[in-house]
């Protein structure tokens, strides 16, 4: 597990989070504003974003569904 410090996307407040040691994006939820945005890590940087803004494979709810979803034939 490794830790980064970035902003939240909706209140730019600065606070540190854990990510997991491999590149799934995670809900974060900020101290100061309450609101739940994406940390995404990636080969060399971070992403930071809203969650209503991330692309579904950013998501983390998102991409649950559409990578354990089965062809329907």
């Amino acid at each position: 597990m490794s830790t980064v410090t970035v902003n939240c996307p909706y209140c730019q407040e600065s606070m540190t989070v854990n990510q997991g040691d491999d590149y799934a994006p995670q809900f974060h939820a900020c101290r100061k504003c309450g609101r739940k945005f994406i940390v995404e890590r990636g080969a060399n940087r971070v992403k930071v974003m809203k969650e209503k803004e991330a692309p579904c494979m950013s998501n983390p709810d998102c991409r649950e569904i559409e990578t354990s979803a089965t062809c329907e034939e």
